[in-house]
């Protein structure tokens, strides 16, 4: 029974890692029998290979729950990220032979890297939308003094001018990660810098981070992207930023305070601050 469950699991892989892939969140969706949000508590070794226990933060397709921790089985060897404990993961499952089989290469990811994913889910189920939609960064438009819209000239990292070699996620203390930025419009406040350096906090299974690694997202932050930014003034640091840009501002939500200026979440907020200016 074991080579037929890892048999069949190995099929249903090699038929779905070219979706995955693709990032083809519907494709996805349609192809797994379950979808979950949850926090992975603990990996274990099993007879079939691993198993991975979770805490479930929400359903999103699949049988009712009967309790908040769930159960699935994954390999011990995958080509895509291997799952680590205490990180919060979007989930897309198989059953196979009465188990759920869950593998990365299937489209499971990184919570806070499944912004697409859960977009798309929302045509589906409206309870479900990604962390930084629409009404979210509404609310940060309101609340926050300095929105602006700026392109990415670089990051500590990608400029070689971090301040400590190694970098710690943020914790007892707030650990941050500059980026430098050429601003292009002020929707909201006063930026009198047409060159900034933003503090971007390195917190634990946040959007801004580069998932397992402390550093900012090269995908979000690569040389030349525009981002809708949400900033106060202030530092927690006082080391050097390279000329011309200048320091004392930060970012005000470590997960939706720099997002993709083009999306149709931040077109709604920069139309609207353009219509109230």
């Amino acid at each position: 029974m074991r080579a037929i469950c890892l048999v069949l699991f190995s099929i249903s892989l090699t038929a779905s890692s070219g979706l995955a892939q693709l990032g083809d969140a519907p494709a996805l969706y349609a192809g797994a029998d379950i979808v979950f949000d949850g926090r992975l508590e603990k990996i274990a070794r099993s007879p079939s290979g691993l198993t991975a226990h979770f805490s479930l933060t929400q359903l999103i397709k699949g049988p009712a729950a009967t309790s908040k921790d769930l159960q699935v089985q994954i390999p011990v060897e995958t080509r895509c990220h291997a799952f680590e404990e205490n990180h919060r993961y979007l989930v897309y499952g198989r059953n196979i032979h009465d188990q759920l089989w869950v593998d990365p290469c299937e489209g499971s990811k990184l919570f806070s890297q499944a912004e697409p994913d859960l977009r798309y889910i929302n045509t589906i189920n409206p309870k479900i939308s990604e962390q930084c939609n629409r009404r979210r960064l509404k609310q940060l438009a309101r609340s926050t003094p300095i929105v602006v819209t700026a392109k990415v000239v670089g990051t500590e990292d990608s400029m070689g001018t971090p301040a400590t070699p190694f970098r710690p996620w943020c914790g007892l203390v707030l650990t941050t990660e500059y980026a430098y930025y050429d601003v292009l419009d002020v929707l909201k406040g006063q930026i009198h810098d047409s060159k900034i350096a933003v503090e971007h906090g390195i917190c634990w299974d946040t959007i801004t981070v580069d998932g397992y690694s402390p550093r900012l997202s090269p995908e979000l932050f690569r040389e030349d992207s525009v981002l809708l930014l949400y900033l106060k003034t202030g530092s927690h640091r006082d080391d050097q930023v390279p000329v011309p840009f200048k320091s004392g501002y930060e970012d005000v939500d470590e997960n939706c305070g720099a997002v993709i200026a083009d999306s149709d979440a931040a077109q709604s907020v920069r139309k609207n601050l353009h219509g109230a200016r």
